[in-house]
């Protein structure tokens, strides 16, 4: 029997092999090794369900971000045409050290060390970095400053700071002095 001028067994045929290259098409794998950042495009090597191992493959970031996941990693592969020779990393995720305390509709930038920046469900910006440090290269305005720990600038404690040319009574004290 024929249909658009196949017999059914040629489009049997046709079918299965399309079927196979959507299932082809995308897949979970695991990074085995540091991401390789020699050339104009960052490549890794994974490792596919059944052990099948791919090296050099392309990793897209989103514009503006940039992440080198680490060994062990969860990685999201898409092979173009189904063709497992062609993939592209279009996800990457690293359930060691993901945040599990978000609550609904909130985003969190976090780091292995445990480093954390969130933008809470209150509209209000959580940075929580693993070293008690952060370093800022450039003018900083603040509209408003709650400190619970004393402040420094320039070897000058706001809460232990000396001043020079004090007086008694109604006079200007001098400026403050570092201890």
């Amino acid at each position: 029997m024929r249909l658009y001028g196949l017999r059914i067994a040629e489009m049997a045929d046709v079918f299965t092999r399309l079927a196979r290259r959507i299932s082809m098409a995308l897949s979970t794998s695991r990074q085995t090794a540091a991401t390789n950042e020699a050339s104009g495009t960052s490549t890794v090597q994974l490792v596919l369900p059944g052990g099948e191992v791919r090296s050099d493959v392309p990793v897209l970031q989103n514009y503006g971000f940039y992440g080198r996941s680490l060994p062990g990693a969860d990685l999201g592969v898409m092979f173009v045409t189904g063709d497992r020779s062609r993939g592209v990393v279009i996800a990457s995720n690293d359930q060691r050290y993901r945040p599990t305390d978000l609550q609904p509709g909130e985003v969190c930038v976090y780091h292995s060390s445990g480093s954390r920046i969130t933008l809470l469900a209150d509209g209000s910006i959580s940075i929580a970095p693993a070293a008690k440090k952060v370093t800022i290269d450039a003018d900083v305005t603040v509209t408003s400053l709650t400190a619970s720990g004393d402040i420094v600038a320039g070897n000058i404690s706001l809460q232990k700071h000396l001043t020079s040319g004090v007086t008694a009574g109604s006079a200007k004290s001098g400026p403050p002095v570092s201890e």
